[in-house]
């Protein structure tokens, strides 16, 4: 699920955003993912999901640095 592009549906309180998978936090139950979801002029806000308020709906092209990284 890593790096796929999600929005959330109206379950959540973050409805209508998107946002991309950027780490599977659940290798146990119940399973977990980080979404970090752009906005604009603050940076990236990371939130964290079942799975059950988001709906994929594709692929990220662009790969994102992480700090480590640079």
């Amino acid at each position: 699920m890593i790096g796929k592009v999600v929005q959330f549906n109206e379950k959540h309180k973050w409805c209508g955003s998107l946002g991309i998978v950027t780490e599977d936090k659940g290798f146990n139950h119940p399973r977990r993912y980080m979404i970090g979801v752009p906005i604009p002029e603050k940076g990236t806000a990371y939130i964290f999901d079942n799975g059950s308020g988001i709906e994929v709906i594709g692929k990220e092209v662009f790969v994102e640095a992480y700090e480590e990284e640079l």
